[in-house]
């Protein structure tokens, strides 16, 4: 007994230690579902219904983009995309996988190859993300992919946004496009972004798309779908007694912030008709001299941007590509040009405020000019016989300039231009401006470690040599002109406007500098300008509108050197790629100035080919601010008048030398 005792006595003590186990585990296990099911259960709840809800982006709306009277010129049209998202995709066998992509690549015409190619590349992306396989799709494609989604395991048919150019390809170059954010520039762009990107966003890749991509990108909404293993949307009926969960709740996505702009619709028309007349190409500036307000910028040829909104096709970049005339690039700030004769004005302006020429200045300008053992020629035959300033303009003398080259130092003429505006960017509020280029000495020693002629400076002093200027540059020059002296930074931008009307962020007139220039400088350049259109022998003369009283100078650059045996050959009849340039600026009225234009007429030959199209414009711009004054039947009055005025004048000159009017 006494031994069954303390061998009963024994299991009872490992008993007591069982229990305690127990009732460690016990209280282990209770803790563990207290902290489950009581402290973390909404988390995992949420977890939980996350894993059979679908997170479906909402695409935010970009801003749309208004021009000065606030018409459309950027706007947004739905489109739908088919996608593929990988966390489901792969949830299929590897031969289910193959038939996906085979069916879907024969539904939306495209190879298995190229949707195998856009998964790998996307391969790094989390899986739950959707992958766009193709942008765009007709109709027909989203209805065979409906019809066969049950087959299609990931793939699903999704809503986007299409940015689409209201005037097709006006002004793209100016307002720009947005693509899809590459993966190389994902983690760059990041860096600095308010809201970061993820793979498949879209993003301004030039022009004021990506100047203002902060204020026109919205914020992405959510909205979560019930699906199955497959990423199947679920539905519900009220026979089945199922019931959605939607304890989650979607978020609305923001449209992003509206601009308007400076840029007149009409006048971006009217720059776009000139050019497609006769197929030119070349690039249009208007500024409105007294605020710096751009008023038109257009660059031509041009492109379809929402070509790449939506994914561009290869043979549509392609075309873009080879075409000689390089449609993609933006001539007005990222081509640079000799400004040929219209540089003159710059020229008069630093003789005169210099004291090497006055108003009595006159130089007898034969056809050429003999400095050292070079010749240099005038662009008229013959000479143009005793010139002053005024006349030295309207006529565009070269002779004229080349004596006075003689006497002015390439760095008092390049202060001048830099003083006018030239040769620095300009600071307008778009990506890649460059700044053009005026030589002067330290230049020369710098880039070629070569000291400077003289004979340099009569090349330059009439727009050639190593000098180039944008057209954008041009504008703002013969802007300053026409206010007497003040250079604005040109504005692009009016005002930012929040989706409820609220205007966010205005801009003011911003003045770079005022150039001091003497009013007699002043008086005998305008005389001149507005000559070259009102003279008879003006070298506008052929685009003066009665009625319109403007002022301009013409140009002509040549883009390869002249001999002498080939300077005088008609331009029209060399191959294209070796005609002339052809320039013009002017303003209007001449005597109170409401726009400023420039003009680059590519291969145009002269700068009277490119008077048309800035009078177009000036035309166009007028007959908006006074409609009275400048209406069609105005002008018809006008011109009707000038004839008479001509005609007795000529009756007149003939009465006096004893001639008869027959």
């Amino acid at each position: 007994m006494i031994g069954q005792n303390e061998q009963l006595q024994s299991y009872q003590d490992r008993f007591r230690y069982l229990y305690g186990i127990l009732i460690v585990m016990a209280s282990i296990l209770f803790l563990r579902l207290w902290y489950l099911q009581i402290l973390k259960g909404e988390d995992f709840k949420r977890d939980a219904e996350e894993n059979r809800l679908k997170k479906i982006k909402i695409e935010a709306p970009r801003g749309m983009v208004f021009d000065r009277d606030r018409r459309i010129l950027l706007d947004n049209h739905p489109t739908f995309n088919v996608t593929i998202t990988p966390q489901y995709f792969r949830a299929a066998s590897a031969a289910q996988r193959e038939a996906i992509v085979d069916k879907l690549a024969k539904i939306v015409r495209t190879s298995p190859k190229t949707i195998q190619d856009i998964l790998q590349k996307n391969r790094n992306q989390p899986s739950f993300q959707p992958v766009v396989i193709k942008k765009n799709l007709t109709m027909d494609e989203v209805s065979l992919i409906e019809m066969e989604k049950n087959s299609l395991i990931g793939v699903e048919v999704a809503t986007g946004i299409r940015r689409t150019n209201v005037n097709g390809t006006i002004g793209s170059h100016l307002l720009g496009y947005i693509s899809e954010i590459d993966a190389d520039e994902l983690p760059r762009v990041n860096r600095s972004a308010k809201r970061p990107y993820l793979q498949g966003d879209s993003i301004g890749k030039s022009g004021l798309e990506m100047q203002w991509e902060n204020v026109l990108r919205g914020n992405d909404g959510v909205e979560y779908v019930e699906v199955d293993a497959y990423g199947r949307k679920k539905t519900f009926n009220d026979r089945s007694g199922a019931q959605a969960v939607f304890d989650i709740p979607s978020k609305p996505a923001e449209p992003g912030k509206n601009i308007v702009l400076t840029i007149d619709e009409d006048l971006q028309q009217a720059a776009a008709e000139s050019f497609t007349r006769d197929n030119k190409t070349g690039s249009v500036v208007a500024i409105d001299p007294n605020n710096g307000e751009v008023l038109t910028m257009l660059s031509w040829p041009s492109f379809d941007p929402a070509e790449f909104s939506v994914g561009i096709r290869p043979e549509y970049y392609k075309q873009l590509l080879q075409n000689e005339d390089k449609p993609l690039r933006d001539k007005t700030i990222l081509d640079h040009y000799a400004p040929g004769s219209t540089f003159k004005i710059v020229s008069a302006v630093a003789g005169l405020e210099e004291g090497l020429i006055n108003e009595n200045t006159v130089v007898n300008a034969g056809y050429t000019f003999k400095f050292g053992s070079h010749t240099f020629h005038d662009w008229k035959v013959g000479g143009h016989g005793p010139t002053d300033v005024v006349k030295s303009l309207y006529r565009s003398v070269d002779v004229f300039y080349y004596k006075l080259g003689t006497h002015i130092e390439i760095d008092v003429l390049a202060r001048w231009a830099r003083y006018l505006g030239l040769g620095a960017r300009t600071g307008i509020q778009l990506p890649g401006e460059i700044p053009g280029l005026v030589p002067d000495v330290a230049w020369k020693k710098r880039t070629q470690n070569a000291e400077w002629y003289p004979g340099e400076t009569l090349s330059v002093i009439i727009g050639q040599g190593a000098l180039t200027t944008t057209p954008l540059q041009l504008a703002n020059m013969i802007a300053t002109v026409a206010n007497g002296g003040t250079i604005y930074r040109p504005r692009l931008l009016k005002y930012v406007e929040g989706q409820d009307g609220s205007i966010l962020d205005k801009t003011e007139p911003e003045v770079i500098h005022q150039a001091k220039i003497s009013a007699d400088t002043m008086r005998l350049v305008r005389k001149g300008l507005q000559m070259v259109l009102e003279h008879d022998n003006g070298t506008a003369h052929g685009s003066y509108v009665p009625g319109i009283e403007a002022a301009g100078k013409t140009g002509t650059a040549q883009v390869v050197k002249y001999t002498a045996d080939t300077i005088n050959k008609d331009c029209m009849h060399m191959e294209k790629r070796y005609r002339n340039n052809g320039l013009f600026v002017a303003y209007a009225p001449a005597e109170d100035p409401k726009i400023a234009v420039s003009v680059v007429l590519e291969h145009g030959c002269h700068g009277s080919a490119a008077a048309p199209i800035a009078m177009a414009v000036i035309k166009r711009y007028l007959q908006k601010i006074d409609p009275q004054k400048y209406s069609e039947e105005s002008l018809k009055l006008a011109k009707q008048d000038y004839w008479k005025r001509k005609a007795a004048s000529y009756r007149a000159q003939k009465q006096e030398s004893g001639g008869s009017d027959e």
